[in-house]
């Protein structure tokens, strides 16, 4: 059973028509006119298979760039950071310094004794060293 008016199924929209081919009387010079004009926009339209794969390209291309551009700006940031956390490390450590080199004054020491431990200074006559076994005694 055929149907009146049918055409014969032909390939996805993306892919592009396949021209049937047509037989036709000599056609009258309007219809010349016509088929011409015709003729030019099928040679001037565009695949469209190459143009959706242009566009997935760029689109590929774009979502790479974009990430590229993305990590770099994350390890600069993390630089930055690390740069910040080196930085005050060394300002601690500076700090730890100075401290030490209070402590270990003798005008520091002095007072600790003093104030926190309660010390006194000794008299000058209050201590007495032995003499070394190979000198002589007096």
């Amino acid at each position: 059973m055929a149907i009146t008016g049918a055409r014969p199924a032909t390939n996805p929209w993306f892919l592009g028509r396949r021209a049937m081919p047509r037989r036709r009387t000599r056609p009258e010079p309007a219809r010349r006119a016509r088929r011409h004009s015709a003729d030019r926009r099928a040679a001037s339209r565009i695949d469209i298979r190459v143009l959706l794969v242009a566009i997935v390209v760029a689109a590929g291309l774009a979502l790479f760039y974009l990430s590229q551009s993305t990590r770099v700006a994350a390890t600069g940031y993390e630089i930055d950071a690390l740069e910040a956390t080196l930085s005050q490390r060394h300002a601690d450590q500076q700090q730890l310094i100075w401290a030490v080199g209070q402590a270990r004054s003798p005008a520091e020491i002095t007072q600790r004794a003093r104030a926190e431990l309660q010390l006194v200074p000794l008299e000058d006559g209050a201590v007495t060293f032995a003499s070394s076994a190979s000198q002589p005694a007096d």
